[in-house]
């Protein structure tokens, strides 16, 4: 099947679509972002696929992911030096990423202080601020310290590239959005920072011409194949800031080429789809939250899910590896295993030295559940969700991301794997996959996480049916009992709609001690799915599947942060 759809492959055709589609300045809330969702609308129809577009309101509230967002438009912005000598600062005609999303409009000139963390923040009253210790909490405090404007910039950004940042208030939360905030190469802050430590006076001078939207709408774009319940999902985020194109214009071309590719096949009598296989196009996170929601009280049911976000890296210039990133253990399905297999078929090969085996020439890995994209909005809710990304990459969220860091092969290729994937997913063979990756995760593991990997793969192997040669682990009871009191994807958005801005500085401290404690609060909710648990059954759990043990100072802090948002309750 992989071969049939990948004859369709046209350079010309995957290459047009990149360029079009990154031409839309493509921020959440904004009207390019909708623009955006008409285009990929438009091509699905010229193609005769069926399809179908819902525009949900950021002003709804998508517990626990997502809450009101404003709505945003950009015109212009720029900034510029004017002592200690004239140069340009900052400027949208070089780079959209060069006006921070969802910065207020305003007109500034002032002394530029150089802040390098958050608490430096409070000694910059009435200057035009420059940091790189960025986040909503950064902003609000130089608002509240009186600066003029904030100039951000990132360490490890390369040089010349304006970074991608962003505010994305709550729409109780525009009363804070009262100075312009820009973007900064590196090189550009560099050279600012080295006056101000020679103790030389830096003034900057700028505008940003921008305004927030009554109405904006999360367009959620569905292509539609084969009929029937059971529905399996191809997802891409086709968000994120104009003429940027691997994040994530990459895994959206990847899907409407795969989905001309199978309408051409099925067209031509190549192939037939017999299972229902949806085709989404979301807004990150927000679009994908309202969208499942609106399906499954539809009462749609949904076997499984892939999702692409930044597919089509170039790995010799980006310094990426393409990775399989796998659902929970305790959701490992059929899907991956076919999944896996597809993707090393799809990938470029040659022989070895001596030997009839081919080897990828792509870097490829397995990794466990990590959250971060589409993905987590189905696992949460109990969906298997696998992801395919290229990562790390070094141009990520910059405005150097751009077109000739793409691979249209991969692009096309990763799309049409996907594809396969699921309409081959009866043949794939479950008990080799199952053993590969049990055999990885448990050589690399030692003491309790190793005994809570047994227990996970031993309840999963014959939850599956597969015989696996497992230790037999009891898991540890005590403490509180912990219950799920709202299903779904849990994001530090909601957190703050719940909590208020107070609970920013809480997440501050968490980032800081432990920086993975998004992906510890997805697993949580996983696997509270099968009822309340002892917060130590739930915390072995946990550490099983995130391979590092989750201390226990950690794991109580991160239940709490879960009360105050309404996620879970705890009791005796």
């Amino acid at each position: 099947m992989f071969s049939v759809l990948a004859q369709y492959f046209s350079r010309r055709e995957v290459e047009l679509l990149v360029e079009e589609l990154s031409s839309y300045h493509r921020i959440q809330g904004s009207p390019y972002l909708e623009e955006a969702g008409r285009y990929i609308k438009d091509k699905l129809t010229e193609w005769g696929i069926e399809v179908e577009v819902y525009d949900l309101p950021y002003s709804s509230e998508t517990p626990p992911t997502s809450a009101p967002i404003a709505g945003w438009f950009v015109e212009d912005g720029y900034a510029e030096m004017l002592k200690p000598k004239r140069r340009t600062v900052s400027s949208i005609k070089d780079a959209w990423t060069a006006v921070v999303a969802h910065s207020p409009p305003g007109e500034f000139e002032g002394k530029v202080c150089y802040a390098p963390t958050y608490n430096h923040i409070q000694y910059c009253a009435d200057s035009v601020i420059l940091t790189s210790d960025w986040g909503l909490g950064t902003y609000i405090r130089a608002v509240e310290s009186g600066a003029k404007a904030v100039l951000v910039f990132r360490k490890n950004a390369p040089r010349g590239a304006y970074p991608y940042f962003g505010l994305f208030p709550l729409i109780s939360e525009l009363k804070y959005m009262k100075v312009p905030a820009l973007s900064v190469p590196l090189d550009v802050a560099e050279e600012i920072v080295g006056y101000v430590e020679r103790g030389e006076e830096v003034v900057v001078k700028g505008f940003v011409k921008s305004g927030y939207r009554d109405s904006a709408y999360s367009r959620v774009v569905e292509a539609r194949f084969g009929e029937g319940s059971g529905e399996f999902h191809l997802v891409a985020h086709y968000c994120h800031p104009g003429a940027t194109v691997n994040d994530n214009v990459s895994g959206s071309v990847a899907l409407l080429s795969a989905a001309k590719s199978l309408a051409a096949a099925v067209e031509s009598g190549k192939l037939k789809v017999e299972v229902p296989l949806r085709f989404i196009w979301v807004p990150e996170h927000h679009g994908t939250a309202r969208y499942l929601r609106k399906v499954l009280e539809e009462g749609r049911s949904i076997r499984g899910a892939v999702n692409l976000d930044m597919v089509g890296e170039k790995q010799c210039k980006t310094g990426s590896t393409l990775n399989l990133v796998r659902p929970p253990i305790a959701l490992l399905s059929k899907l991956e295993a076919s999944l896996y297999a597809k993707v090393l078929n799809a990938l470029p090969k040659a022989g070895t030295f001596s030997s009839p085996i081919e080897v990828p020439l792509a870097r490829l890995s397995i990794v466990n559940y990590e959250s971060g994209s589409d993905h987590d909005v189905y696992v949460a809710m109990g969906v298997p969700a696998v992801m395919l990304n290229q990562w790390p990459d070094r141009y990520y969220h910059t405005s150097a991301d751009t077109i000739d860091k793409v691979s249209f092969r991969m692009v096309h290729s990763l799309g049409v794997a996907a594809v396969a994937s699921v309409l081959e997913l009866e043949s794939a063979r479950l008990e080799p996959y199952l053993h590969m990756v049990y055999g990885l995760d448990t050589l690399c593991v030692s003491g309790g996480v190793l005994n809570a990997r047994y227990y996970l793969y031993g309840r999963v192997s014959k939850l599956l049916g597969v015989e696996l040669s497992v230790p037999r682990v009891e898991p540890p009871e005590g403490g509180e009992v912990v219950g799920l009191f709202m299903r779904g994807y849990l994001t530090s958005l909601y957190l703050r709609y719940r909590a208020g801005l107070e609970v920013l500085e809480r997440l501050r401290r968490m980032q800081d001690k432990f920086r993975y404690f998004s992906t510890v609060l997805t697993l949580v909710g996983v696997h509270l799915l099968e009822g309340p648990k002892s917060v130590e059954r739930l915390r072995f759990e946990v550490s099983g599947e995130l391979g590092y043990e989750v201390p226990q100072d950690v794991f109580s802090e991160l239940l709490s942060l879960a009360e105050v948002s309404g996620y879970v309750s705890r009791w005796a």
